[in-house]
């Protein structure tokens, strides 16, 4: 009687495991790299500043875009000034509001939201790009 020694490689399933692994993952990774992103979509070219802001606890961000119509963004969304005092009263927190403005943006509407954050009982921060980048 003879017995084959080796059946050969086995199942596909058995080839396809460090693919799927590798897949797996990637799509963890990718997960999991999306959260740390503050404001996704909304490209602003900050000013420059020598000043450096330090490292915010659970803040809140406000997003602020430049001419020639500037909008602003909290939350995921596009509020206009009286629906972002709506929606930081609503947080019930206090802490920092860090405001990222485009160069662009008009100042009289920054003011207006600086305001809004002192009145919800934020300390209101202006985020500013690294001099020389």
């Amino acid at each position: 009687m003879r017995l084959p020694r080796s059946k050969g490689a086995g199942t596909p399933f058995l080839l396809m495991a460090p693919a799927l692994g590798a897949l797996l993952s990637l799509v963890f990774f990718l997960l999991l790299g999306g959260l740390f992103i503050l404001q996704p979509g909304v490209e602003l070219k900050v000013p420059d500043s020598p000043f450096l802001l330090l490292p915010q606890h659970d803040p809140q961000v406000v997003s602020v875009t430049g001419a020639p119509l500037p909008q602003i963004y909290f939350d995921h969304q596009v509020v206009t000034p009286s629906e972002l005092e709506e929606a930081l009263h609503k947080t019930g927190r206090t802490g920092s509001l860090i405001i990222k403005a485009d160069k662009l943006a008009p100042y009289d509407l920054l003011l207006q939201i600086m305001t809004i954050g002192v009145h919800c009982g934020f300390s209101v921060v202006l985020a500013t790009g690294a001099t020389g980048s």
